[in-house]
Order: structure tokens, then C-alpha cells, then sequence
């Protein structure tokens, strides 16, 4: 299918700079995370967490520890001073599970706001708590379809979400330390009690044979643990998607995987790795209900679905990926604005894209000019490395590969060189082929223009028949250089076809 560019370029920004955080007072863990807002992808600045294990005795007692509120208290005391030290614009304390279900919830609550100069403790329902853990999953993947699970310490969410819109959702008393209080070590009386409280969720079953997005510490944790067992190249979890029965697989033999080694190399705390039968449990029980396309790991839940909840309505709709290039683009491109001049130049060589490849496409045209200060003999990799290591939204890890391959090429790179094998790994050979042909189109743009549309705009690329022709004005023949002529053919290999130039009057 093909698109207009207009219709994959859409761009919006915040217009006033603001900072944000977030204090999530959470079942397991009390976490602090700050942002500044200057565009459609939060720029992450802080983020902590402490295991505080408030709902450790929820289930038997009704009631927070003393020791766990002792912890938490001291541990929200310590965010608030140090989001006041970074001069946060909003700081939003939010409880979950454990709070809004002990029987000591006001006690807890009077304390906080007693330690922190008056801000109130924003208890939220779990409707509330799973729809902004949906949030979270679109604010990242916007074309989202299927249902998001957010497994804490004190809950389940389950929500339904189709091609990006939040649906139906329950908060389920399945989280990893209400179940490890109430069963202990017992795993079939937990297995028991998670197939009792998945029975009545009949409506799951409309989201059967979609993704399965997963949210949670724990269940990032054993996404984690499947990485290091499979020697994954990449070592970012946001958008690492698995297959359903390789992970089913995993799942149940997963003692056999948790070994010394590859918790090392995960980087698993120990108060997690206890958590781990309990959430494989949780995980196999929806799966064999769900039975999902695939599982799809989010690293954004809860709190960005806070902060894109109050996020205007225009920025929401932005393009997570391309709002992203352009930002990056502005910070670090001599010529931010010839993106799309990159784009338009090189459109006739690539007619037959469907709309990810054309998204993609523009993405790596936008990042174009994005290692021009790197030194010449690395900055191939420093173009790739800033894509294939950064924070990227809107984009799975292929997709991410195939840019960061494409600006590889496009500066000077070879696809088979030994830096871009994490980045080969990724990608199967027609699409590292196609990330080649982009790259090596934007090169031959780059050295007729030397990043200026007028020059630009003295030559045109087109396709006829088993030729690639760079069409040139009369007045601007002088451009065909030997340098270019070299790009043009090395452009025309990659395509299969042969260079040709042909000078026409102009209009």
C-alpha cells in the first residue's frame, strides 16, 4: 500500500517546556521517575525505585506491614525532597494495590502527606490503574491491538486495547506478593487460585489471537532472563517481542533456565528472582486463556500512561518514531529541515512500499545528517549506535535495525562490516538489502546538495526500465561529478540495475 508522506509526517510539539514526576507507590516497589516535556517522546531524567514490599502481608493480614510503610515513607520523603531539588513543574504521588486495599490506607495516607509538606496521596481505583497501564503501552506503540497485562505486586491489570484505543479492563487480586502470602511456596495452590480469578473474564476472550503487551518489574524480568538464554544482540527490553509457544516453552521449564550465569547476565536482583515461578505462573494462565499472535514487552506502563493522559490531544496523535527523529535531528543536524527534501528526492526509487517501509524510510531521512561532527573513521557507527542504542518509541527492533543499518550505509559503511553485526542480526537479508539501497540513495543526494535543497533541486532521480537515471538540468550538468557518478553506480548495483545520466533542458 502506498501512502503520502504528508499522511506519516505529521509532527507536533510541546510548546512549553515542563518537568514532570512521578512518585509510584506500588505493591513491591515505590519508584520516582522524572521527565522533561519538550516534544512527543518524555525525555527520561531520573528513575529510581526501592523494593519497599508494602503489600507483602496484604492477603493474610488486610493490612500494609509496618515495616513496609516504615520503608516506603522514608523512601517517598527522600523523592519529594529530590523532586523539589530538580524543580518539577507537577510531581504526582500515586498509590496502587496495596494502599487502596489495606485496611490501614488512611493511616498510610495521613502520613505521606504529613512527610511531604501537604501533597495529598492520589489513591487510584484499579480501573483507573489499568487504563493508564494501557496508556503507557499506545503513548509508545500507537498502533497497539490487543490486550496489555500489568502484573504488579499487589494486582493484575488486564486491558483491552484495539488499534490504539483503551477498552475494557479489570484490576485482578493476582499480583506476585498477594500471591506468595497467601500460598507460600505452594505453586499449585497459587496456579489454583490464578485459574480461579481468570474464570469469570470471559470478554478476554475477544482478544484472542492478538498481541499480548506486557507490562511489570517481574515479567520484564523473565523477558529479561529469555534474552540472556537466547544471546539476544540487543540488550534493550521495550518492543522485545517473543513468540507464544517458545515462551509457553520457557515458561514452564523456567528453574532450568534461571541458572547463576544467565541472572548475571540479565542483571536480576535477587528480590526479584524469588518472584519468578509466582509471575511465570500468572503469565502461563493468561497465555493458555489468551492464546496471543505473540507477546510484546513494554517498558512504559503506569506512569507514562499518567503523563500521557494530560498530554494535549494533538501530541498524542503525533508519530512517536518520526517526532523522535525530528527532535533528535534538530539537536544534532546541520540541516534539520532537508529531511524531507531527502525524502521526496529519493521517493521514485521506492514505489512499491507498504507504510512501514515508507515510515522507516523517512525516519532514516530525517536522521540523515545526524554524525556529520563524528570523526570520519567512526561515523558510520556513531550514526548507527545512535539510533540502535537510544530511547526510541514508535518502532519494534527490527524496525530499529533497519534504520540504524540504513544510516550505516549512508555514511560510508559496509551492510557486512563487523560493527553492524548486532544490527545484521536483527534484520533478514531482503530487508538489509533494502536498508542498503536507502542508504546509499541518501549518499548520492548528499553529495550533489551537500545538504541544501537548491542543488538539490537541480537533479531528480527516476527509474526506466533496468536503468537508475539521475536527471540533470543543463544549466547544472556540472554536478555529475566523478564522486557522484561513483554514487550513482553504487546505487544502481544495489537496485540491480544500471546507472545512466541524462541531461534535459530546463523548464
Amino acid at each position: 500500500m502506498n501512502v503520502s508522506v504528508q499522511s506519516v509526517t505529521k509532527n507536533v510539539v510541546w510548546q512549553v517546556p515542563a518537568r514532570i514526576a512521578v512518585i509510584d507507590v506500588g505493591s513491591n516497589t515505590v519508584r520516582l521517575v522524572a521527565f522533561d516535556l519538550q516534544g512527543r517522546i518524555p525525555q527520561l531524567i531520573f528513575n529510581e525505585k526501592a523494593f519497599c514490599g508494602l503489600g507483602k502481608t496484604l492477603a493474610t493480614t488486610g493490612k500494609m506491614s509496618a515495616d513496609g510503610m516504615a520503608t516506603a515513607l522514608a523512601t517517598i520523603h527522600r523523592y519529594v525532597t529530590l523532586a523539589d531539588q530538580m524543580r518539577v513543574s507537577h510531581l504526582d504521588i500515586v498509590a496502587t494495590a496495596a494502599v487502596r486495599e489495606a485496611a490501614n490506607r488512611d493511616e498510610f495516607a495521613d502520613e505521606v502527606e504529613k512527610i511531604t509538606g501537604g501533597r495529598p496521596l492520589r489513591i487510584i481505583s484499579g480501573a483507573e490503574e489499568a487504563h493508564y497501564a494501557a496508556l503507557g503501552v499506545i503513548a509508545a506503540i500507537p498502533d497497539a491491538d490487543g490486550l496489555a497485562g500489568d502484573l504488579g505486586g499487589g494486582s493484575l491489570e488486564l486491558v483491552g486495547i484495539t488499534r490504539g484505543d483503551v477498552g475494557q479492563g479489570e484490576s485482578l487480586p493476582l499480583g506476585t506478593l498477594r500471591l506468595m502470602d497467601a500460598h507460600g511456596s505452594d505453586l499449585d495452590a497459587t496456579a489454583r487460585a490464578v485459574e480461579d480469578a481468570l474464570a469469570g473474564q470471559d470478554w478476554m476472550k475477544g482478544f484472542s489471537g492478538r498481541n499480548f503487551y506486557a507490562v511489570g518489574g517481574t515479567w520484564r524480568a523473565i523477558a529479561r532472563l529469555h534474552m540472556a538464554t537466547r544471546h539476544y544482540p540487543l540488550q534493550i527490553l521495550h518492543n522485545y517481542e517473543i513468540g507464544t509457544e517458545d515462551l509457553k516453552r520457557f515458561l514452564r521449564d523456567i528453574h532450568l533456565h534461571a541458572t547463576d550465569a544467565a541472572i548475571a547476565e540479565a542483571g536480576i536482583s535477587k528480590k526479584r528472582i524469588g518472584m519468578l515461578p509466582v509471575a511465570s505462573i500468572v503469565l502461563q494462565r493468561v497465555l493458555r486463556r489468551l492464546a496471543p499472535k505473540r507477546i510484546v514487552i513494554s517498558g512504559l506502563g503506569l506512569r507514562e500512561g499518567i503523563l500521557f493522559h494530560h498530554a494535549p490531544e494533538e501530541l498524542k496523535r503525533a508519530d512517536p518514531l518520526l517526532a523522535f527523529c525530528r527532535e533528535m535531528a534538530t539537536r544534532r543536524s546541520r540541516f534539520p529541515e532537508h529531511g524531507d527534501d531527502l525524502m521526496r528526492w529519493i521517493d521514485p526509487l521506492f514505489g512499491r512500499e507498504n507504510i512501514r517501509e515508507k515510515r522507516l524510510r523517512y525516519a532514516v531521512c530525517l536522521l540523515s545528517d545526524i554524525a556529520w561532527s563524528g570523526h570520519p573513521s567512526y561515523r558510520a557507527e556513531l550514526a548507527m549506535d545512535q539510533i540502535m542504542l537510544a530511547q526510541v518509541l514508535g518502532t519494534d527492533h527490527p524496525g530499529r535495525a533497519f534504520i540504524g543499518m540504513s544510516l550505516f550505509v549512508l555514511n560510508g559503511g559496509s551492510v557486512d562490516a563487523p560493527a553492524t553485526a548486532r544490527t545484521r542480526a536483527l534484520l533478514d537479508q531482503t530487508e538489509i538489502n533494502r536498508a542498503r539501497s536507502v542508504g546509499l540513495a541518501l549518499r548520492l543526494a548528499q553529495r550533489i546538495s551537500g545538504g541544501t535543497q537548491e542543488l538539490l533541486g537541480l537533479a531528480h532521480l527516476g527509474l526506466d526500465g533496468d536503468r537508475v537515471v539521475l536527471v540533470l538540468n543543463r544549466d547544472g550538468d556540472y554536478m555529475a561529478g566523478e564522486a557522484v557518478y561513483r554514487r550513482l553506480e553504487h546505487l544502481a548495483a544495489a537496485l540491480g540495475k544500471q546507472p545512466a545520466v541524462q541531461v534535459i533542458d530546463s523548464a
